[in-house]
């Protein structure tokens, strides 16, 4: 019966290794970068570049204020 018995553990381990197995993305398809579709991916690359584009002119108007308020500063 112990010949059994230990079948059966391995045989409903190998069963929770296939399911867990079953249940995880293959690695085609985590790494497939086409999923969203092209025409997706473009619409969220604009949205990235038109917020880096507000983020680079917020910089450079800080850098031209901090320039102007050190020029306004009294010598020490």
């Amino acid at each position: 019966m112990s010949s059994t018995n230990g079948h059966d553990t391995s045989m409903q381990a190998a069963l929770a290794v296939a399911e867990a197995a079953a249940s995880r993305p293959s690695p085609a398809d985590r790494f497939n970068i086409d999923r969203e579709g092209p025409a997706k991916r473009a619409g969220k690359l604009r949205a990235l570049q038109q917020r880096f584009q507000k983020l680079n002119e917020y910089c450079d108007e800080t850098v031209a204020e901090i320039r102007a308020s050190l020029e306004r500063a009294p010598p020490r």
